[in-house]
């Protein structure tokens, strides 16, 4: 068994949906400073997903854990090589970079429960409700920290399952397509927490700079997720905001 696994990615342009959603995905980046629209930070770890999957096997996805740091933008067109690297206790520390060399996405995966797994701070509201009718605006310093967002059911359909890994990432692995039962991504798990945000509120733009996840159990399409969630902290920080939010992700049998 090797030590080390290295996987090739170029990344492609986020969706429509995904533009219309959020500006920094799309021409309106250049009003938040970036110098084009950069590709959503899931998708940079969802290509960064296939080299802990070698190196730790598919039993990742049934009960494993990974943290992960967003270090800086990628833009549709870069070419990233993923290092995944055993450092023992069935973990690995894995780095992305670009074609210039700089990371990308950086962080530590392993098999089993996380050590931060006593952290989460999980929501009791758990039944899922239609989206808002009447979505308000939400500024940045209105998070509503220390409460449940309304929870959202999730369509893990098998026609969304394979766009997601196709379509989103360009990723054409038959884990994700064949079979009456292919997995879900890994990356769909980060991938609905800004719509479980817009699920109930509309704000104008935001990235993700750091995550953590714990895969439990199997996810297979087709099946409905419900997604729960609750404002953690939010904080002003040399005059950005960071906001912070846990979920949990439950099957049709709780």
């Amino acid at each position: 068994m090797s030590d080390q696994a290295v996987t090739n990615f170029t990344a492609i342009e986020d969706p429509p949906e995904i533009q219309q959603a959020n500006p920094i995905h799309a021409e309106g980046a250049t009003a938040y400073g970036y110098e084009r629209p950069i590709v959503a930070g899931l998708s940079s770890y969802g290509w960064a997903a296939a080299a802990m999957i070698e190196l730790l096997g598919e039993q990742w996805l049934d009960f494993g854990w990974a943290d992960l740091a967003l270090r800086r933008p990628v833009f549709a067109g870069d070419r990233l090589t993923t290092t995944a690297t055993l450092t023992g206790d069935g973990r690995c520390h894995y780095v992305q970079v670009n074609e210039a060399g700089k990371a990308t996405v950086e962080g530590d995966a392993g098999l089993g429960l996380a050590p931060f797994n006593h952290e989460w701070q999980l929501p009791t509201r758990r039944d899922p409700v239609p989206p808002a009718d009447v979505r308000p605006l939400l500024l940045p310093e209105q998070a509503p920290v220390g409460e449940d967002y309304p929870p959202m059911a999730a369509d893990l359909s098998l026609e969304r399952t394979r766009w997601w890994s196709a379509g989103r990432l360009g990723d054409h692995h038959p884990r994700y397509h064949d079979g009456d039962h292919p997995r879900a991504h890994p990356s769909w798990v980060p991938g609905q927490m800004t719509p479980l945000i817009r699920h109930s509120y509309r704000f104008a733009a935001g990235i993700h700079t750091t995550g953590r996840v714990q895969y439990l159990a199997p996810m297979r399409a087709p099946m409905t997720v419900t997604v729960a969630g609750r404002w953690i902290a939010n904080e002003e920080r040399k005059g950005r905001w960071w906001s912070t939010s846990d979920a949990v992700f439950l099957g049709p049998d709780g």
